[in-house]
């Protein structure tokens, strides 16, 4: 079993953006059990682009609507997120023969990213929303 258990602690008080977080612990459990072969990690690196679209405009558009003092930090937070999933896309198209090594990194990544930017980032914008 994963540590990468969804529960109500983790919700930021927003249904969309919960139902996104939801869906990473689900890719990050996905990804812990798959057999890297046959262009699965390349499918995985597709999915987190749709998700750091779409998931990075809902929260965004979320923060500014109730003007998020932190908005600007948290943007450029999002926008390194997207700058590293580049480099893993750009990594696994030269060295696609190594996919247990990139998926690996990959999970890694985003296991920290639930820890420290989730965890504590998306926090911070939750309690400013429950007391405005």
């Amino acid at each position: 079993m994963s540590f990468f258990e969804w529960n109500d602690k983790y919700s930021v008080g927003d249904a969309a953006i919960d139902a996104d977080h939801k869906g990473l612990f689900d890719l990050i459990r996905e990804l812990e059990n798959a057999n890297l072969t046959d262009g699965y990690l390349a499918e995985i690196i597709g999915r987190l682009e749709d998700y750091a679209a779409e998931h990075f405009a809902r929260e965004e558009m979320l923060m500014k609507s109730m003007n998020y003092p932190d908005f600007d930090e948290h943007v450029k937070k999002h926008r390194a997120f997207v700058e590293w999933l580049e480099t893993v896309k750009t990594t696994y198209r030269r060295a696609a023969e190594s996919p247990f090594q990139i998926g690996d990194m990959v999970n890694h990544f985003l296991e920290s990213w639930l820890t420290n930017h989730i965890m504590k980032d998306d926090m911070k914008y939750r309690d400013f929303m429950s007391e405005h």
